[in-house]
């Protein structure tokens, strides 16, 4: 179905450069679509649109800065699909961290993708959709990680409250759990041993690949009939 449906499209990809959102570059660009990342990092934007080919553009940009959101979308004349896959994460303790970091949270992952919906409005298809990410910390809050669950959770309430304002165009929610991702890497050290621990940890004994998450992004921009859809990807780790 997806090659079908993404061929000769153009997907934007915020949070392409590296990660859930590089694999689902790989993927749109294997289902014949055109591709445009963004990133936050220069070197890394320019390694992902090396490994990606010529069916990838790109470029930098800043999901805590809104103008920085504009003028990203202001070089794209058009799209079909929109995934956000990018957001920063400061974790602190709701009490005592500082407000600017706890604030960071929500700044990026729910604001970001404010800016950047009303910012892609009106060049998206009217078939188009648009795809967010929040996070199994919405099901299994962690201390420290108060902020990062609002601001989880204030995505998905944002998909299904946009159902019908920017209808025909679909709007939903990839909710990853654990993924064997260069962030989650980086959280817990790099640290091979932590990290086959957690996926032994979990129900299926292994975490979820980038890959999977790709395939289910394409599922959601593809299908017509999904909408206002929350999608949990974690191998049933949130209720085990």
């Amino acid at each position: 179905m997806a090659r079908t449906a993404l061929q000769d499209q153009t997907v934007v990809i915020i949070g392409g450069s590296s990660g859930l959102g590089f694999a689902s570059a790989q993927a749109a660009i294997a289902a014949g679509a055109r591709v445009v990342i963004g990133g936050s990092e220069d070197d890394k934007l320019r390694g992902a649109l090396a490994a990606l080919g010529p069916a990838a553009t790109g470029r930098t940009l800043d999901m805590l800065n809104p103008a920085s959101i504009q003028d990203f979308f202001a070089a794209i004349p058009a799209l079909d699909h929109l995934l956000i896959t990018a957001a920063v994460i400061r974790p602190g303790r709701l009490l005592d961290a500082p407000l600017e970091d706890l604030q960071a949270n929500l700044d990026s992952r729910f604001w970001g993708s404010v800016h950047s919906l009303r910012a892609a409005a009106p060049r998206l298809a009217a078939d188009g959709s648009i795809t967010l990410t929040s996070g199994m910390v919405t099901q299994r809050p962690q201390p420290g990680k108060t902020l990062a669950a609002v601001a989880a959770g204030a995505v998905e309430t944002l998909a299904q409250s946009l159902v019908a304002e920017i209808a025909p165009r679909r709007i939903n929610v990839i909710n990853p759990g654990p993924m064997r991702t260069p962030l989650l890497a980086g959280m817990l050290d790099n640290d091979v041993q932590r990290l086959d621990a957690l996926a032994q940890s979990l129900p299926l004994r292994r975490l979820g690949a980038p890959e999977d998450f790709a395939d289910a992004a394409l599922f959601l921009m593809s299908n017509p009939n999904v909408n206002g859809e929350v999608l949990h990807l974690n191998g049933g780790s949130a209720w085990a």
